[in-house]
């Protein structure tokens, strides 16, 4: 698959780099100029600017990817880039991280939104299955 991966070091960058170690073409937009390197050094694809304009997401490859993952530690970053994606670009599948638990209402269809992801909430419902 092709995949669009929106973020920088940490969780974004080792979703990426999962992604790429199962074989998928993966592209890692970001705004630090000084993560491009160390992104190509471990194979993934790199482009540098700001997600939600269309010609960033363009210049990554958005009108032939199957995917992108808005996964930055912004909610209001990440609901604008899915909205992008989906509605300037019409990718298949959009996945978005929440980062606060309130916002997790926002993240829907109407915001181009797939398939939400909330390392809070998830953390939290297995502790609870663990007790």
């Amino acid at each position: 698959m092709r995949i669009i991966v929106i973020g920088g070091a940490g969780l974004p960058e080792q979703v990426a780099a999962a992604l790429h170690k199962a074989g998928d073409e993966v592209t890692v937009i970001d705004t630090d100029p000084d993560r491009e390197a160390a992104l190509v050094k471990v194979g993934l694809r790199a482009v540098r600017g700001n997600a939600a304009a269309p010609s960033t997401l363009e210049a990554a490859g958005a009108l032939r990817a199957d995917v992108l993952v808005a996964c930055t530690r912004s909610d209001e970053d990440n609901l604008v880039v899915s909205l992008v994606a989906k509605k300037h670009f019409d990718v298949p599948r959009v996945v978005a991280r929440v980062n606060d638990p309130a916002n997790e209402g926002l993240f829907d269809r109407s915001w181009g939104v797939d398939a939400v992801v909330s390392p809070l909430s998830a953390l939290i419902s297995i502790i609870h299955q663990a007790t």
